[in-house]
């Protein structure tokens, strides 16, 4: 389970990042908050690109955990359908290819003639993120990859994630509305039953660094495993060094030649 929950975080991070890059480098946020105005009102919504970065962040989570796992692939879901119609009427599926160059050419093929975005774009999803969370070490409850499915988010609140107010006031530390309730959300559940084994929230837009004032995120996590009830606030406690009579015992074996 900690594997799992390991790269579901990591995926989430990457995730993430890509979410406060599209909010963050010129060529992408200018697309993000294009409004639509004449014909192009008229265009299918598929063709824009608020869905298009949310169909991205989740391919990317699909990409990442089905590359970690081998058994999950065919049972990761999300809200987006990733298939677009680009300006030639070909249609399109959305996805992580081989390389960043590849990958590139494929969001190129939606987003012509935005090359930049795309390149940008294909940039981070094919970018290494790991999570070091010394509270998942402790976390002994097993489950098999392969008896779980996941479902994706990837922004909920796309609404307030694209206006990007930044005024909202927290209630008991939860932002109501506004930038930074732009979550980013990922479940497991057992295939079996349809129960809720593990979830991630993933707050990018958490607080501004008081001196850079870029964005800062966090996460939150929970297992909830056959009698087994863990999460971020109440994470399981640090594995404990053996007994010091033990530790002398092995050190005894240890010297004893042809041990």
């Amino acid at each position: 389970m900690a594997a799992l929950l390991k790269a579901v975080l990591s995926a989430s991070e990457k995730a993430a990042e890509i979410a406060r890059l599209c909010r963050d480098a010129e060529p992408l946020f200018r697309l993000l908050v294009a409004e639509k105005t004449g014909a192009d009102r008229n265009q299918r919504f598929s063709h824009d690109f608020k869905t298009l970065a949310d169909v991205l962040i989740q391919e990317v989570i699909r990409h990442d955990l089905g590359a970690k796992f081998p058994e999950l692939r065919g049972h990761i879901g999300g809200e987006e359908s990733n298939e677009f119609t680009n300006a030639n009427g070909d249609t399109v599926a959305v996805r992580v290819c081989g390389t960043v160059g590849e990958t590139a050419a494929l969001l190129g093929s939606v987003l012509h003639p935005e090359r930049e975005a795309a390149e940008l774009l294909a940039a981070a999803a094919h970018r290494e993120v790991a999570v070091g969370d010394a509270a998942l070490d402790g976390i002994t409850v097993s489950i098999a990859p392969g008896d779980v499915a996941v479902w994706i988010d990837p922004i909920d609140s796309t609404n307030e994630y694209i206006v990007g107010r930044e005024d909202v006031v927290p209630r008991d530390g939860i932002a109501p509305s506004g930038l930074c309730s732009a979550l980013v959300l990922i479940g497991a559940y057992e295939r079996s039953s349809g129960r809720p084994v593990l979830g991630v929230i993933n707050e990018p837009f958490h607080r501004r660094h008081p001196q850079t004032r870029g964005w800062q995120g966090r996460y939150h996590w929970g297992i909830a495993y056959r009698g087994t009830h863990l999460s971020s606030l109440s994470p399981p406690p640090p594995p404990q060094p053996p007994p010091r009579h033990l530790e002398a015992v092995l050190e005894v074996l240890a010297a004893v030649p042809g041990l």
